[in-house]
């Protein structure tokens, strides 16, 4: 089995891109594993790297680095650097009641309208009386830009770029004038911060401007000779957030406006934080802390350590997870190629093995970077999105997109990242148990086709979104984790009450399809949206069991 074998539904321009939009690769390489690893030939370990020859075009082709909480997407541009930046807890919105009243009323009659046939007719009164009220949410947004620009000139050569996937590292090298240029970017979960570093081989040759900004709701200023401070909040009365940066360099830096300068340095290391008052445990009452000082604490820890050390302490913590798996593949010529030309080789049906591997690993440094134990977890996206509207919101997807980010965790021994998926869970349990009630009559709790930080479990965008099986679905997720793990305090205090809240809403909502129904005697679950594509077409039906 190789990647020729699959047809992706977008172009193979950016790996990232792909594999956020196709998440199902990572899966099919578990399977790939199995059947790879015993193919015949010479296997050596390759670099777990994905490099290039040039900066990134568009964001999809940027490199992602991320801590579970914070993260960004590194471009590698030489002269006017972007490095896209996010916080898992920025969205837009509020909590608030949405179940509509009308439900609960209709929902005998849309029952019999189903079960005879009449589903234009169904899908009519299910529009009117069973979608929130609003029923929209609203997206996971960017937490803004660090833009870097360089003031010596834009002729370079020798540039590559690079992610290293076992160190979680991504750099970008490059000879200006003479001089060698290295800049590498990190997320440290040990220290909590974002880590740039740039060096040159020559005293006094980095002069640069650094600046900190978003597309809309924030106000950035200066603090002292060195540091930018940025308040927000994103859209709809969404969360509040401030974020800090610090520059450090054997130069010399000022604030003028909204940027530092720095100019005659050989060594810039920037360090960013942000903190929110998303609350986890209660998202109705945000959180009263002192996000500022929060900020400047973990940067003055990580200036008291030193890059190196902090470099150091990221790297173990990263590979106290990342290195309990290795696989190694057949490699071939296409090793020493470019990331991006070997995956157009694979598009063009060439067999490249270790680039399978690569991509195992990938999905697992993904997986790592973006849901880690406490933080959010992986949304459509991960945790990278330069929107403020982000396509499909961004958010969690229950028809299959949020399972999906994780049916590899277990397998791939990354248990402990499969834990932000119960914690949302639990947390959509209250909202949950009000919407098994108040629309269907019954126990227990469920949720809808998607769902936000904000415990939105009511049908949403349209008639399809009445699909009340998302809490079931999740369910399972729970216990492949109790058989992974055999952990009975997390069975007697997470998972099976949240199973058991899921059997019992199933119990209740499912119902006996009358006599003369196509599936006459048998329990079905009614309503409840059925899809299917030829263009786009929706509607409601019963569902066998």
């Amino acid at each position: 089995m190789n990647l020729s074998s699959f047809e992706p539904e977008v172009e193979w321009s950016s790996e990232f891109g792909y594999f956020m939009n196709n998440l199902f690769v990572w899966i099919c390489l578990v399977v790939t594993f199995t059947f790879s690893s015993v193919a015949s030939g010479q296997s050596k370990k390759s670099p777990l790297m994905l490099w290039y020859k040039q900066p990134a075009a568009n964001w999809n082709e940027a490199l992602p680095i991320g801590n579970g909480r914070i993260g960004a997407m590194v471009f590698g541009n030489v002269t006017d650097e972007r490095i896209q930046l996010n916080d898992d807890t920025i969205w837009a919105g509020a909590p608030k009641d949405r179940v509509n009243p009308k439900a609960f009323t209709a929902l005998p009659e849309i029952r019999r309208l189903i079960f005879a046939g009449k589903n234009e007719e169904a899908t009519k009164l299910a529009n009117q009386s069973m979608m929130g009220v609003p029923d929209r949410i609203e997206s996971y947004q960017t937490l803004g830009d660090l833009r870097i620009k360089d003031l010596d000139g834009k002729v370079f050569t020798a540039y590559r770029r690079w992610l290293d996937l076992d160190l979680a590292v991504a750099k970008s090298s490059y000879v200006k004038d003479g001089v060698q240029h290295e800049r590498s970017v990190f997320a440290s979960a040990a220290d909590d911060v974002i880590v740039v570093r740039w060096t040159g081989s020559e005293p006094n040759s980095i002069n640069a401007t650094i600046t900190l900004d978003r597309p809309e709701h924030f106000l950035t200023e200066k603090v002292g000779l060195d540091a930018l401070h940025m308040v927000g909040q994103a859209s709809g009365n969404g969360v509040k957030f401030n974020a800090v940066l610090k520059v450090i360099t054997d130069g010399l830096s000022r604030t003028e406006g909204t940027q530092v300068t720095v100019t005659n340095a050989s060594e810039v290391t920037i360090f960013l934080t942000s903190k929110t008052d998303y609350n986890q445990k209660n998202s109705s009452k945000p959180l009263d802390t002192n996000r500022y000082q929060g900020c400047k604490d973990a940067l003055q820890k990580a200036r008291t350590l030193g890059y190196a050390a902090v470099l150091a302490r990221h790297t173990k913590e990263h590979q106290r997870l990342f290195r309990r798996v290795d696989l190694v593949l057949p490699t071939t010529t296409q090793d020493s190629l470019p990331t991006n030309e070997r995956l157009k080789q694979i598009g063009a049906a060439q067999n490249d093995p270790s680039l399978e591997a690569l991509y195992f690993q990938f999905g697992r440094y993904l997986l790592i970077s973006c849901s880690r134990p406490g933080d959010m977890p992986a949304n459509l996206q991960g945790l990278w999105c330069q929107d403020i509207n982000a396509p499909w919101n961004a958010d969690y997807h229950t028809n299959i997109n949020l399972q999906m980010n994780y049916w590899a965790a277990e397998v791939t021994n990354l248990s402990e990242c499969h834990t932000p998926l119960f914690d949302l869970m639990e947390s959509l349990v209250p909202s949950g148990s009000k919407t098994a009630k108040e629309m269907y009559g019954a126990r227990g709790w469920t949720v809808h086709h998607l769902t936000d930080v904000w415990g939105f479990t009511v049908p949403a965008d349209g008639v399809w979104g009445v699909w009340p099986v998302g809490g079931p679905w999740l369910a399972r997720h729970a216990w492949e984790h109790y058989q992974f793990t055999q952990d009975r305090q997390y069975l007697r205090d997470h998972g099976f009450p949240l199973m058991k809240g899921a059997a019992e809403f199933m119990l209740d909502f499912l119902v006996k399809a009358p006599k003369g129904s196509p599936v006459e005697g048998k329990l079905v679950t009614n309503p409840s949206e059925h899809a299917w594509h030829s263009g786009v077409c929706h509607r409601l039906c019963g569902w066998s069991h």
